[in-house]
This record gives C-alpha cells, sequence and structure tokens, in this order.
C-alpha cells in the first residue's frame, strides 16, 4: 500500500528556478555543504502525533473505535521554534513564545542568536554560508541588510523546495522524539499560555537528545538531493 506525498503545487517556474538552483550546485562536493549553517523555523503543535499510524483490519472493521485514530479539528495549541545545525554540530534552537513571528522578530532572533553561532563556526572551519528559505520574513529589506552589513554570505534557495533544506527532517525527528519522550504532551492541561509554556521548557531538551551522526547524515545527503533535482528535471524528489 503507497501513500500520496503531499505538497505545494509545482509551477513551471518553480522547476525551472528548482533545475537551475541544481544545475549550479552540481559539483558542490559533501565537505562544500559542510560550510553551510541550516536554518528553519518549524511549528510543533501539542497532541499532533509525529508519525503516521497503521491499522490491520477486515473490511466490515473500517469504523470500530479501536481502528479509527481521532484528529482535532481546526488550529490546535502550538509553539514557533527556531534552530540550526551545522556539520554534526547541534546548533541553537530557541522556542518562540510570541504571538506571530514577522521580519522584526526574526531580526532580533538573527542578532541574539546567529551571531553567536557564526563566531563559534568561525573558530572551528572558518568563513560558513548562512541557509534560510525565501519564506517573506527572510528576504525581508531590514534582513537583506542585516546580512550585508555583517558580512555574512547567504545560500540562495529555490522556492517550494524543503527537500533541498535537511533541516526538515530535523523537525520529523524532533516531534518524533517529543512524543517518545513526553508521551503526556498531549494531555498537558491548562491554557494555551499554560501549553505553549511547557512546550518551551521540553522543547530544549528533546533537541539535546538529537545525535551528531543524525545531522552529519543530513549535509552529507546534499549531492544525492541536488543530483535528484537534476534527474527529476527540476520536479519532485524523494527527499
Amino acid at each position: 500500500m503507497a501513500q500520496y506525498q503531499t505538497g505545494k503545487a509545482f509551477t513551471p517556474e518553480h522547476v525551472k528556478k528548482r533545475l537551475n538552483w541544481a544545475i549550479k550546485y552540481r559539483d558542490w562536493t559533501s565537505e562544500d555543504w559542510e560550510d553551510v549553517i541550516w536554518s528553519d523555523e518549524c511549528s510543533v503543535e501539542r497532541g499532533r502525533n509525529s508519525q503516521q499510524k497503521w491499522v490491520f483490519r477486515h473490511r466490515d472493521e473500517k469504523w470500530l473505535p479501536e481502528c479509527v485514530q481521532p484528529v482535532t479539528k481546526g488550529k490546535g495549541i502550538s509553539l514557533m521554534v527556531w534552530g540550526c545545525f551545522w556539520g554534526e554540530n547541534r546548533g541553537t534552537f530557541v522556542p518562540l513564545v510570541t504571538q506571530s513571528v514577522d521580519s522584526w522578530v526574526y531580526l532580533r532572533l538573527l542578532v541574539t542568536c546567529v551571531v553567536p553561532v557564526m563566531e563559534r563556526v568561525r573558530d572551528t572551519i572558518g568563513d560558513a554560508i548562512f541557509q534560510h528559505d525565501n519564506a517573506k520574513i527572510h528576504t525581508a529589506g531590514i534582513i537583506t541588510e542585516w546580512f550585508d552589513a555583517n558580512g555574512i554570505e547567504v545560500l540562495d534557495h529555490p522556492p517550494c523546495s524543503p527537500d533541498l533544506n535537511p533541516i526538515e527532517h530535523v523537525w520529523v525527528e524532533l516531534k518524533k522524539r517529543l512524543h517518545d519522550q513526553h508521551p503526556d504532551i498531549g494531555a498537558t492541561a491548562g491554557a494555551p499560555k499554560k501549553v505553549k509554556e511547557r512546550l518551551a521548557k521540553v522543547l530544549p531538551k528533546v533537541w539535546e537528545t538529537i545525535r551528531p551522526e543524525f545531522f552529519e547524515s543530513l549535509w552529507r545527503s546534499m549531492p544525492s538531493r541536488v543530483q535528484a533535482v537534476l534527474d527529476a528535471k527540476g520536479w519532485y524528489t524523494r527527499y
């Protein structure tokens, strides 16, 4: 039995930009990708299971209670987080306890978190390239100006391409570990503020349990990811 993947539909322009990006970086080796700091935001929702569950049943048992996995309708209580990694190094992880994340919130995050990370990276591997996707808060004028003013090179990123940002796999692993290590998290009682406070408390601890080898396996996969885009002529890949 197969399951369809979901995601944003590509336009011909998306496909063209993805293919051009892959052509540009087709000769980069794993060692080249080791110097990239991968970053992103993610929303972690209370009670949202990180894995698809499967059940073996007869055709007439479809609607038995033990064969149904209920889901919550509407938007649940969630917490936005930001994190980064490079090489096998687990970078900074920040719970963003705020109503929304706009370019000004992101700018404050860059100042307080990315500057120390860049200093740490320069002390170990030298100059590095910072990566984030082309979300509006990442491409705002104040953000571009900040990177230029601080002399930080930013890796260009094609649109609609989470398969080319390996930190996406870190978020899957983080949510899986959250439910493994805190199976009662979905039953957290209280107002939204209390739930977010608990998520903000436990998630950094969960982040610390992700092993260095996991991060290393991700950046080492980049040549294969680029080749997959080339093989698909810019269309969808297995990543």
